[in-house]
């Protein structure tokens, strides 16, 4: 009896509850095999997608309150693992035969031109952005040697080694008497190079740094707006295997797009006056 008088109230109250209740949307995602049925966030993506920003913000969190000093005490012993490394592949490889790992990508930029992007890149700006650039970024800590000359110390993960290393001669255009491996490129009329050194006390040179950049009209590309393009090429002696190359590739890539979006944001939000508008 207590439960027939009780039936009617609480049907009513589920009722209410469930036409209150937003109906929310679904999408299905399969992940190693396992098919899944999601809803509850408003804006549906794919799980990894959430987890890249979770995993960005985290990373960050952790870099900025280390700080350069504490990261370099942390990975001591993966720094130390990728000088080994370094050594290995200068002492097998010719004297005279490079490879390089390549990247390059073209962006449409409402504000921004390659004259622009050089420039923010060789701001204190850019060692700021560099955090966020790519998670195997820990710090880079740039000063000015002379006029057209810059000194990078730099902790980052190439190809998932580790390195500390330092880009004591980066200069603005290249040396290419210096680095006679580099391509002329003479489409790309702003470009800079400079020597990777170990940080270990050696003076060892285990790679070469080029980056080229260029406007690019956007009718080439269908586009309303002009772009720029960003050409990075990492040279290292001939042992060096086509998988390590292969994940500098995707790491280039991945900096250019990051490093590339924080200058068009420092732009429009006032923080770096580009030189085109001087």
């Amino acid at each position: 009896m207590i439960f027939s008088k009780l039936a009617a109230p609480l049907a009513a109250i589920l009722a209410v509850a469930t036409a209150q209740r937003p109906a929310t949307p679904q999408s299905t995602e399969v992940i190693d095999g396992i098919k899944f049925i999601k809803s509850g966030p408003r804006v549906l993506l794919p799980k990894d997608e959430y987890e890249l920003k979770f995993a960005r913000d985290a990373l960050n969190r952790l870099k900025t309150r280390l700080g350069p000093d504490g990261l370099l005490d942390l990975l001591q012993p993966d720094i130390q693992e990728a000088d080994a490394f370094w050594h290995d592949i200068i002492d097998k490889s010719s004297s005279s035969l490079y490879v390089s790992a390549d990247g390059r990508v073209i962006g449409f930029f409402p504000n921004m031109t390659a004259l622009d992007f050089a420039a923010w890149s060789q701001s204190p700006l850019a060692d700021k952005a560099n955090n966020a650039a790519n998670p195997e970024h820990y710090f880079k800590r740039t000063e000015e040697v002379s006029p057209g000359v810059l000194r990078a110390e730099i902790l980052e993960g190439w190809g998932g080694v580790t390195t500390h290393f330092t880009v004591p001669d980066y200069t603005t255009p290249p040396d290419k008497e210096k680095h006679g491996m580099l391509r002329e490129l003479p489409e790309f009329p702003i470009q800079a190079a400079g020597s990777k050194v170990l940080a270990d006390g050696t003076d060892a040179v285990f790679g070469v740094l080029h980056i080229s950049v260029r406007d690019v009209p956007g009718e080439e590309h269908g586009e309303e707006q002009d772009g720029i393009e960003v050409y990075a090429s990492v040279w290292y002696g001939d042992a060096i295997d086509d998988d390590h190359l292969e994940a500098e590739r995707q790491h280039i890539v991945v900096e250019i797009i990051n490093m590339s979006m924080q200058a068009q944001k420092d732009i429009e939000n006032g923080d770096f006056k580009p030189p085109t508008a001087q």
